[in-house]
């Protein structure tokens, strides 16, 4: 696909859950839970500086392929609701660890938190705080 995209000068568009082809394959990423955009940026940022839980919570449950694999993967707690029951508030909040009052009663606004980066989360800048720099998904096949 690179080498026809290369050869006839046009854009690709994938839709996957496989994180491996999109670090492979992609420019720019829009994640999206429940048929709504929660995080969009270039590849590069959406690897090293995930500001969603839920994008953060599917690069952590991608397998190590290196080494020894003993470690249970890393699972998002709960079940995709069914689309009649999602909420009026931040969809992804009935399975978000970082979850507030707030989350619970209003739905985020789709915000820049960057330049190129958007994200719907009441709480993107604390967590991100908290998280700290650094995380990396190499294993996922992403390098910078």
């Amino acid at each position: 696909m690179n080498e026809l995209k290369v050869r006839l000068r046009m854009g690709i568009m994938l839709i996957t859950h496989d994180l491996s082809v999109v670090a492979q394959m992609c420019s720019r990423v829009i994640v999206m839970y429940l048929g709504e955009v929660i995080e969009e940026t270039d590849v590069v940022t959406l690897f090293d500086h995930p500001l969603h839980p839920y994008t953060m919570g599917l690069l952590q449950s991608v397998p190590n392929m290196e080494g020894q694999r003993k470690e249970k993967l890393y699972e998002i707690k709960g079940s995709v609701p069914a689309m009649q029951d999602v909420a009026h508030c931040c969809r992804f909040a009935p399975r978000c660890p970082f979850a507030t009052d707030v989350c619970r009663s209003e739905p985020p606004l789709l915000e820049e938190a960057a330049d190129g980066h958007r994200v719907r989360c009441w709480h993107y800048k604390e967590i991100a705080e908290s998280r700290g720099e650094g995380d990396a998904f190499s294993h996922i096949g992403y390098e910078a």
